[in-house]
């Protein structure tokens, strides 16, 4: 942890404003890249916020945003989201009689 949030969503989202910031300040603006400077400033602050008493929640919440970004087509059909754990080995032994 740097600053109180994790480092992967720190690299990510200092990355990701570094990349766009510096690309809209050539393409368009300064006060474009400025803006979306400013933009990243709270959501850091809200990841701070977040994992101050518990490190694992912000991957909790992001995880939660996943599977209902992957849902969202059941949930439309259906109107309920279901979860279950996924079972990557298969069964071989057969029934004895």
């Amino acid at each position: 942890m740097l600053g109180g949030v994790p480092i992967m969503p720190l690299i990510l989202i200092g990355g990701l404003t570094l990349l766009v910031s510096v690309w809209l300040y050539y393409l368009v603006s300064g006060y474009v890249s400025l803006g979306i400077v400013l933009i990243a400033i709270p959501i850091l602050l809200w990841m701070r916020q977040t994992t101050k008493t518990d490190d694992q929640r912000l991957r909790q919440v992001m995880m939660r945003a996943r599977m209902r970004l992957r849902h969202s087509p059941s949930r439309a059909t259906w109107g309920a989201i279901s979860y279950g754990p996924l079972c990557w080995k298969t069964r071989r032994t057969q029934w004895k009689s």
